[in-house]
């Protein structure tokens, strides 16, 4: 008996349209549930007459000659792509390049020159990597270089992925166009052969990949693609002190700032979804000396670093492995560690941008230092030593609601999914000492709660909050509803 075979759908979604793959053309197609994308269709009919055809082919004609013209007239993305592709697929990419310019709108180089600004504020300050000069550089060669196409989609991705998330109510297609630029860059970027070479902007190309799937809660493609970035880092023999005493200073320094943001990486995707890393701190300092990084960036940059390297290798396997192996002893060294005064001084003369992202994830580091001494039953509730309080929770909250109430709350966002992951780490560890703590007075249960409330409101404006998240912190709060009857009742709506 013959095996039956998938009806051939008619007409597919505009994503997977988009994205040239097979759509089964369900109200809610089975690719968009899978990547939570918005599923719409767009009634796009083609004749298939010999006129049309004939129409066709002047079309592929039309986009011979306008390839050599390109770069010079701000051609469309389609164009480009048309440009890399093998001249067998001509035919087949002109008609798919038809049916997109119906549902998507034309890239041209003044799109990606126009996401520059945003990218330097608000992208670059945390990967100080890729300067402007060289996107523009790249911006002008992805007409022709595969490389620099990938990387330019990368770029535009996760430009759009950190500065637009708060958008995402009013504009709910933002997810749709990142997973597409994603696809673009993906699709540009072969793999490497014999004979080509790692390269620092592909490494870069990686990491924004992956930081743009950690966005869109594809954690496993977040981690393929941080690997491909280590590989590419170890490929350059960034490691090496006699490979980068070959370079220029700015180089040197530019490769070492690749590294650590590799590093960086790689222990919060640790933490996050338990991951084996790699990479160990580098062998040279921290300390950024590249003359022509400004000064502000150099800084934070550095802050950055150090705010990490408290998540060494005995950390990493405290919390992924046995936890029965922690004592006090090194529960007090590494609180020592996360409270230097020194530290919160020079980051306080930092911009809000940067405070933001290195005050909270400070936070986090000691709410997760604080979980490894719960878990091996090490805190108390009349112990002297900070560091062993059960209670220790509740004065962190009070500390980073009186941060954040000094700070624009937009700047938050800016972070994307990593700022959000820390946070919800925060204020669930709290709720939990709420509800489990000894009842204290009145008026200190109220600031407790008026604390954590604060917080709620917070991870509760970011537009992709996920719904498993929403509903645990929603049932913590019942709880806590139930166990203080006597507090205000507005204070938890």
């Amino acid at each position: 008996m013959a095996t039956p075979t998938q009806p051939r759908v008619s007409t597919a979604c505009d994503p997977c349209r988009r994205r040239k793959v097979r759509c089964n053309g369900l109200q809610r197609c089975q690719q968009c549930e899978h990547f939570d994308l918005r599923c719409t269709y767009t009634h796009t009919p083609r004749s298939r007459s010999r006129k049309n055809a004939a129409r066709r082919g002047g079309v592929i004609s039309e986009y011979k000659k306008s390839v050599a013209k390109c770069a010079a007239g701000g051609a469309g993305v389609g164009l480009r792509r048309l440009a890399l592709a093998p001249a067998s697929e001509l035919q087949s990419r002109v008609t798919e390049a038809e049916a997109e310019a119906a549902t998507t709108t034309s890239l041209t180089a003044s799109y990606f020159l126009n996401l520059i600004p945003e990218y330097l504020s608000c992208v670059y300050p945390f990967s100080p990597v890729i300067t402007e000069d060289e996107v523009r550089d790249s911006i002008r060669r992805m007409d022709s270089e595969r490389t620099h196409a990938a990387f330019v989609y990368a770029f535009a991705a996760v430009t759009i992925d950190l500065t637009r998330s708060d958008v995402v109510q009013s504009a709910p297609d933002t997810p749709d166009q990142i997973t597409d630029l994603l696809h673009r860059s993906i699709e540009a970027q072969q793999p490497l052969i014999l004979g080509e070479h790692a390269s620092v902007l592909r490494a870069m190309t990686s990491l924004f990949c992956e930081i743009c799937f950690m966005g869109l809660s594809q954690h496993d493609l977040g981690l393929y693609y941080l690997r491909d970035a280590i590989s590419m880092v170890h490929m350059l023999r960034i490691e090496d002190p006699a490979a980068l005493a070959k370079l220029d200073v700015t180089e040197h320094a530019r490769r070492r700032r690749l590294y650590w943001q590799c590093f960086i990486h790689e222990r919060f995707m640790a933490i996050a979804r338990f991951t084996p890393a790699m990479m160990s701190p580098h062998p040279q300092s921290a300390v950024d000396d590249d003359p022509t990084l400004p000064p502000g960036i150099s800084q934070g940059w550095t802050q950055l670093i150090r705010t990490f390297l408290p998540l060494d290798a005995t950390f990493l396997d405290l919390w992924i492995d046995d936890r029965s192996r922690v004592t006090p002893e090194w529960i007090e060294q590494k609180h020592h560690e996360l409270d230097d005064a020194r530290w919160e001084l020079e980051v306080s003369m930092l911009s809000e941008l940067q405070q933001a992202d290195l005050v909270i994830t400070r936070q986090w580091l000691r709410t997760l230092l604080w979980q490894l001494a719960m878990s091996n039953c090490l805190l108390s509730s009349t112990t002297s030593r900070p560091s062993l309080s059960l209670s220790l929770p509740l004065r962190l909250s009070g500390e980073i609601r009186q941060f954040l109430t000094t700070i624009s709350q937009d700047v938050i966002r800016i972070h994307g999914s990593g700022i959000l992951n820390k946070l919800l780490e925060i204020i669930n560890t709290i709720a939990d000492v709420v509800i489990h703590m000894p009842q204290a007075t009145d008026e200190a249960t109220t600031a407790r709660i008026g604390d954590i409330v604060f917080l709620r409101n917070v991870i509760f404006s970011f537009p992709r909050i996920g719904t498993v998240s929403q509903r645990i912190l929603t049932e913590k709060f019942d709880l806590i509803r139930k166990r203080f009857p006597c507090i205000q009742v507005a204070l938890l709506l």
